[in-house]
């Protein structure tokens, strides 16, 4: 007897519980993927023992319920990635290969899918159309009618590696659950992605019974990146930390919890490149813990910040970034000792301003002018003409405009992705 809690895809199980709360898949979601709904019994393997208990689900029960396709995002930047998933069955392989060696039995010995192949078969069938419906015990044939269609593919599962619950199944959907589903649920989630019929798949967390059974406290469950999974974004300006800020919000809300900031609405502790560097330097003193991200201009004062600060050998919960290289900056008009030309700005002059729209009508065409070389790259540095102006421009718009306007927000999306990629490579 008891209460079972679980994650699942769709109807397909990820990771199951019995009486306790398992593992912690609030990351998985946010504020607004709570839900009330009434569940259906059948993704519940524990009623299979005591049918008697299904009419505790009778009533609404909460959950925490969030598309696929809105789940990757925070996978990814948790580095639950596709190559991990890899490794991670590879190294399921290798465990099962080295504990057939023991066997004397020549069955047991068998050529296991490649990495390749056991994605396929778990993505060979959508799974908004795999059949849970329970099979009786007494059915004739009961073990290949619960594969359903998977009976067909059954030489292919059996060169998976086993698990003792690989033979626990009473539907198409519990049988992909026993056989394919030996990763952890992160990992599991990438490979049920690689097939876009799942991207609309709900990925369900149900904890309302195990609360009301009094096994769990119903404030053990909350949504949102855990503190420990949260990076620090340390920037050269407050306008920087803002932009961003607000960016992500707007254009990048399934991740934008994850980020902290330095003093985003208050007085910004660090001005400046060489400060932002002794605040990094500070930090490695203390041996703080927390993930941090230092953020620089492109420009070639961030740039010789960002080469001094990769010389202090960061440990694996600390990283530097430059904003991104992009093509937009490749020719762009400058203003120098020797009048206007058009420069490559890469590097050089491409701080936080020029990532924003630059289609000002009453302003000239955007520029940039020359200011100082850095010796120490040998690089000129310049700043964009106008740019508080840029900036009015873009904290004017509404979110929904910076959504779904004619505001230009593409660089703004290049600087999101490279900064959400940047945090990936993290390790707490």
């Amino acid at each position: 007897m008891g209460t079972s809690i679980e994650l699942c895809i769709g109807n397909v199980s990820l990771s199951y519980s019995k009486n306790h709360m398992g593992i912690d898949y609030g990351f998985l979601f946010q504020e607004g993927d709570l839900f009330d709904r009434n569940m259906d019994p059948i993704a519940y393997g524990s009623y299979e023992e005591h049918p008697e208990e299904m009419g505790e689900l009778d009533e609404a029960e909460e959950l925490f319920a969030r598309t696929l396709s809105r789940i990757l995002p925070r996978l990814e930047i948790l580095g639950f990635t596709l190559e991990a998933a890899r490794a991670e069955y590879q190294a399921v392989v290798a465990e099962a290969v080295e504990l057939d060696s023991y066997s004397e039995l020549e069955e047991k010995k068998y050529e296991y899918l490649s990495f390749e192949e056991f994605c396929n078969l778990a993505c060979r069938y959508p799974l908004s159309d795999l059949k849970s419906g329970y099979i009786e015990y007494e059915t004739p044939d009961r073990d290949m009618l619960s594969q359903g269609r998977f009976a067909a593919d059954i030489d292919e599962f059996d060169r998976i590696p086993w698990t003792d619950n690989s033979d626990s199944y009473w539907s198409e959907t519990s049988f992909l659950s026993a056989r394919v589903c030996i990763l952890s649920a992160e990992s599991m989630l990438r490979v049920f992605a690689l097939n876009a019929a799942n991207a609309e798949v709900e990925v369900t967390w149900a904890f309302g019974s195990i609360v009301h059974a009094g096994w769990v406290q119903r404030e053990a469950f909350l949504p949102g990146a855990q503190q420990k999974q949260k990076v620090l974004i340390a920037t050269e300006g407050v306008s920087d930390a803002r932009i961003i800020r607000r960016s992500l919000d707007i254009l990048r809300p399934d991740v934008a919890d994850f980020f902290n900031f330095v003093d985003v609405n208050e007085r910004h502790h660090f001005w400046g490149t060489g400060n932002l560097v002794k605040f990094a330097e500070g930090l490695l003193r203390i041996d703080v813990l927390n993930q941090v991200l230092f953020v620089f201009d492109n420009d070639a004062e961030g740039v010789d910040a960002y080469r001094k600060l990769e010389k202090l050998t960061l440990p694996g919960n600390m990283r530097a970034m430059l904003l991104p290289d992009l093509e937009d900056f490749r020719e762009f008009a400058t203003l120098g000792p020797e009048g206007v030309s058009v420069s490559d700005i890469n590097g050089r002059a491409a701080a936080i301003e020029c990532y924003l729209d630059l289609r000002l009508d009453q302003y000239p065409p955007p520029q940039v002018t020359w200011s100082n070389f850095k010796k120490d790259i040998g690089a000129w540095h310049g700043a964009l003409d106008y740019k508080d102006s840029y900036s009015k421009h873009f904290y004017d718009q509404s979110d929904d405009l910076l959504r779904n306007g004619s505001y230009d927000v593409s660089k703004l999306l290049k600087l999101n992705d490279a900064l959400i990629e940047q945090a990936g490579l993290l390790t707490p």
